[in-house]
């Protein structure tokens, strides 16, 4: 058996799954101790998550990571990886997106919101729930990442409690079957969509890759095609925020290329 790996049973299938933790990041050793008290299995690597290179063998992978901002706000975060632009200071290469994994974020993002309201500790008041666009590396593998954050200073990668909070929800989502049928890749918004995030919480459609409003100058018809392709569940709808999306006609146009459902928000 491959070491430190997370094994599910689904469907009469069996899925390797392997969470990743960087021995450089406050927050991903915090979550990687929470989750080992749960009984799940951690890898750790030397470097920054976002440049790792090699992993061991997976069908999909969690990094726990830390977020990082300016307005340094309290939120737990999910997201999947991608470049849009040439700039790969932060991982990854150049307009390239890794694999996306829809049911897996908005499985994860449910239980996140559900857990805290459960909960109902003081503590985890302040924390915002919200994902993100797709942004920063590692771009090259070919199995699917789902990035799992906590933000966005260093007090807040410190928090026990909101590190137990992201365990006990990945723990929750790695025992669940539950899949859906309408995924969906999404134009438009600020980097951390709370559209976006609402249709996770509140309707049908489960989101691989995000293009913000300020990554829109990189639309392009081979970008379109890698939200669509990298995801290992059938891209079937276009979502677009249609007040926070400059280049709506020509996402309309590229949706209708590659045959998906336009719905606008």
């Amino acid at each position: 058996m491959i070491k430190n790996t997370y094994i599910i049973y689904r469907f009469l299938a069996i899925f390797v799954v392997v969470l990743i933790a960087s021995k450089q990041d406050i927050a991903s050793m915090n979550i990687a101790k929470k989750c080992e008290e749960l009984g799940l299995k951690v890898n750790y690597i030397e470097e920054d998550d976002i440049f790792v290179k090699e992993l061991p063998y997976a069908d999909y992978y969690i990094f726990l990571s830390r977020h990082s901002s300016k307005s340094e706000k309290p939120c737990l975060t999910a997201h999947f990886p991608g470049v849009f632009s040439d700039d790969t200071s932060l991982g990854g290469n150049p307009h390239e997106l890794g694999v996306a994994f829809p049911s897996l974020e908005k499985n994860y993002i449910k239980n996140l919101w559900e857990l805290k309201k459960e909960w109902n500790k003081k503590e985890l008041e302040k924390f915002q729930i919200v994902i993100e666009a797709t942004h920063h590396g590692p771009t090259h593998l070919k199995k699917p990442i789902m990035f799992v954050e906590i933000g966005s200073s260093e007090e807040e990668w410190k928090n026990e409690t909101a590190a137990e909070l992201v365990a006990h929800a990945i723990k929750r989502t790695l025992n669940q079957n539950q899949v859906y049928a309408k995924h969906a890749i999404a134009f438009g918004g600020t980097h951390y969509p709370e559209k976006f995030t609402n249709i996770l919480l509140n309707e049908e459609f489960a989101i691989g890759h995000i293009m913000p409003k300020y990554a829109l100058p990189n639309l392009s018809e081979k970008t379109f095609n890698e939200m669509v392709k990298k995801s290992v569940e059938p891209i079937k709808y276009c979502i677009i925020d249609k007040k926070g999306s400059s280049r709506k006609d020509e996402i309309i146009e590229l949706a209708n290329k590659f045959g998906l459902k336009v719905v606008k928000i």
